[in-house]
């Protein structure tokens, strides 16, 4: 028995060194929403420190008023079961930049399958927001150029 605990610890202490090194910002929110989960990644990209967040609102404190509700929606269907993938979403940095994430959220169960909060696995698509929108703007510009010319 004690054997199997040390594994398990063992294994719970694997996948938290994983999370906290991952090429991607992982976070996780309890069921009331507060920030349980900030990964390394998610520290670099934000620049707001495991400590600063840990207990915090994420919705209320890092999401910009205009997404609050839809990104709410998100974690509320995951706490439901029903996991959202590819939802694009900014967030703020601490020195007030903009940052777009993609994000996958999933259901994070106890040991009885029961909802015990949110696991979101994210990616930065800022400099893929950006060109796109460049490239919106270069055919708009070609457009009227081309319309006027004839």
């Amino acid at each position: 028995r004690k054997k199997v605990e040390m594994e398990k610890t063992r294994v719970a202490q694997e996948l938290q060194t994983f999370i906290d090194t991952a090429n991607a910002p992982i976070f996780g929110i309890d069921h009331n929403g507060m920030v349980n989960e900030w990964n390394n990644k998610v520290v670099e990209i934000t620049g707001y420190s495991k400590e600063e967040v840990m207990g915090k609102s994420l919705v209320d404190v890092y999401i910009s008023e205009d997404f609050r509700e839809s990104v709410k929606s998100v974690f509320d269907d995951a706490l439901d079961g029903k996991g959202t993938a590819n939802f694009e979403f900014p967030i703020f940095t601490k020195d007030r930049r903009r940052i777009e994430i993609l994000l996958n959220a999933t259901t994070r169960c106890n040991v009885k399958g029961e909802a015990i909060g949110v696991l979101g696995v994210g990616q930065d698509i800022t400099e893929r927001k950006k060109v796109e929108m460049e490239k919106t703007r270069v055919a708009q510009e070609l457009q009227t150029f081309i319309d006027t010319a004839n």
